[in-house]
């Protein structure tokens, strides 16, 4: 039975020593995965690979780039952002470890013989991992106080300061 193809594969058969780099793009509809299937991964998919090949090792740079649609978490107003991920991975030459060996998910074991590094796995990670875990957008003032440098913005902007800043500025004044 023939193995099939994965959705972004670099050749390394007869890849002599050095560096190496590959541009891929795709659709987040090409992964099969749920979670990229969503709405807001709409726009192309921009990879950047690097590989540095040395005699006992492979070691796999891994860029990604896309433009995503979310909604501010505080107002739901639609937000565009640029997400940006990037992971590193070794692959060393050798013999593949028995299955009561651990493997790290940063370091894998690969046959001399090998003709691809399937990288779809590790690219659909590194996608997953630069989802922003809170969106919030910055036009509006109300959602704006979450943000770094909110409580400045928001305090310039309206000059003065809301209950719950008040009550924050009593606090520290009395520990302090």
């Amino acid at each position: 039975m023939g193995k099939e193809k994965g959705l972004l594969e670099i050749r390394i058969a007869g890849l002599s020593e050095g560096i190496y780099e590959y541009d891929f793009t795709c659709q987040a509809s090409d992964f099969t995965n749920p979670e990229l299937a969503e709405p807001g991964f709409s726009k192309e998919i921009r990879t950047r690979v690097a590989a540095n090949k040395t005699d006992s090792e492979i070691t796999i740079d891994i860029e990604t780039k896309t433009l995503a649609e979310f909604n501010c978490d505080i107002c739901l107003a639609p937000l565009k952002k640029e997400l940006t991920g990037m992971y590193r991975v070794f692959f060393v030459f050798g013999e593949p470890c028995s299955v009561s060996e651990k493997q790290s998910e940063g370091y894998r074991v690969l046959d001399r013989n090998a003709l691809v590094i399937d990288l779809t796995k590790d690219v659909r990670e590194t996608l997953l991992l630069s989802k922003p875990l809170k969106v919030v957008c910055i036009d509006n003032p109300e959602c704006s106080v979450y943000r770094e440098d909110g409580a400045e913005h928001s305090e310039e902007k309206h000059g003065a300061k809301s209950p719950w800043q008040e009550s924050l500025e009593k606090l520290k004044n009395k520990y302090h």
